[in-house]
């Protein structure tokens, strides 16, 4: 009787022992499956992540990280974030207008600036975003202005011994970097009065007479491109005027450049008292003097 009870007894501890080790395995199973799953979220989560930064990476990303060429947008006054992005689109900056639009309006899209830009493919939207809220990158175009034009610059100092730096510095100061109307739409970059029956056009001009400035109406030369405009410039310097062949044989003979900026005045290219300190100002801040051969 006593065995068959101690029997039943050891079948009870038995039966219990195993059903504690069949939950205590549920239980690790249920908490691996977590940690599986839990580990999967936080894969999925950086994957994603990671798959959504490179994607914006390649949407941002500079069209041609090789191409340093500068391209020429205009952004008007009043324009949006899309009339930016549609600008940057044309000129090959962006791939898509979605693409700047959108990094812009998540930069706020407020405090880009209008006017001239000199921007590159090489960069990138958020450089290019950054260089719209700095505004217009003057420097570059004025160092393009001159890049343009050293090159046959030198070429006519070597035939008619104007200096180069005397030359650049000219159509900087008289054109006002290419933007004045005598430039910009009839290619008169020195503000070379016409002679005889040249093609002319009559535009206001100011001079510096009797110790005031003045505005009067002269008739000024039109050329075909800014190449005629400094050919004649070299011309007109080494040749003089109908009347006086030798009017600027002071510039001829100068020197350096300071010393011929002092004498454009004193042969009367300007009226200008303070023209040949315009000149040199020029030269030393832009280093043109370095274009002389």
């Amino acid at each position: 009787m006593s065995c068959k009870k101690k029997t039943k007894r050891t079948g009870t501890r038995r039966k219990n022992t195993r059903s504690k080790s069949q939950k205590s395995r549920r239980l690790r199973r249920i908490i691996i499956v977590l940690i599986i799953l839990f580990l999967l979220i936080i894969f999925g989560t950086n994957f994603y992540n990671k798959m959504q930064e490179n994607q914006l990476q390649e949407e941002y990303s500079a069209i041609d990280s090789k191409d340093n060429s500068y391209r020429v947008v205009v952004i008007k006054t009043g324009s949006s974030v899309q009339d930016m992005a549609k600008d940057l689109k044309k000129a090959g900056l962006v791939r898509t207008e979605l693409d700047f639009s959108k990094y812009a309006l998540d930069k706020g899209g407020s405090g880009l600036q209008a006017g001239t830009y000199y921007l590159q493919r090489s960069q990138s939207i958020p450089q290019i975003y950054s260089r719209l809220v700095k505004g217009p990158n003057t420097e570059v175009y004025r160092k393009l202005f001159i890049k343009k034009r050293v090159k046959y610059a030198q070429e006519l100092q070597k035939k008619y011994k104007v200096l180069a730096s005397i030359d650049l510095a000219q159509t900087i100061l008289e054109s006002d970097w290419g933007t004045s109307t005598l430039a910009s739409k009839y290619n008169n970059y020195y503000g070379i009065k016409a002679q005889g029956s040249q093609k002319s056009i009559q535009l206001e001009t100011k001079e510096y007479v009797n110790g005031k400035w003045v505005t009067e109406k002269d008739k000024f030369a039109v050329y075909s491109n800014w190449h005629d405009s400094m050919l004649a410039h070299a011309k007109f310097i080494a040749n003089g005027t109908e009347t006086n062949s030798t009017q600027f044989k002071d510039v001829l003979a100068a020197g350096d450049y300071s010393a011929a900026a002092k004498a454009l005045v004193k042969d009367g290219y300007a009226t200008d008292p303070d023209y040949a300190n315009k000149l040199i100002t020029l030269i030393k801040t832009y280093k043109l003097n370095q274009y002389d051969n």
